[in-house]
């Protein structure tokens, strides 16, 4: 290693560390107060509305958790009535030609 004027590089070695500390501390400081301005603007209101989007998403779900029967029953309707609309309007509804999944169909997809 190369020696200072002194001849100890220990020395040497802890007065530029120093040098370096105080000098990125000072940068450091310098960015973080712009960086504060930027997050107060942009990010502030971003991670609020994601705060409060999570915690209204999860309401239902703890519902459901604890009143595992009205969760139940609102699936089973669910799914009874989509059973229903569908075998009822293969049944009593006709779609237009460019609608039904047919030959008629695929001429206009």
């Amino acid at each position: 290693m190369a020696t200072n004027v002194k001849g100890n590089w220990k020395e040497g070695l802890k007065q530029s560390a120093k040098k370096g500390w105080v000098r990125t501390k000072g940068a450091g400081l310098k960015a973080s107060k712009h960086a504060a301005k930027g997050y107060k603007t942009y990010a502030a209101p971003t991670v609020g509305l994601f705060k409060s989007a999570g915690r209204l998403a999860m309401k239902p779900v703890k519902f459901a958790l604890k009143y595992p029967g009205p969760t139940l029953a609102l699936g089973i309707a669910y799914e009874g009535a989509k059973y229903l609309g569908k075998k009822a309007g293969a049944k009593k509804f006709k779609y237009p030609g460019h609608r039904e999944f047919n030959k008629k169909g695929r001429k206009i997809i």
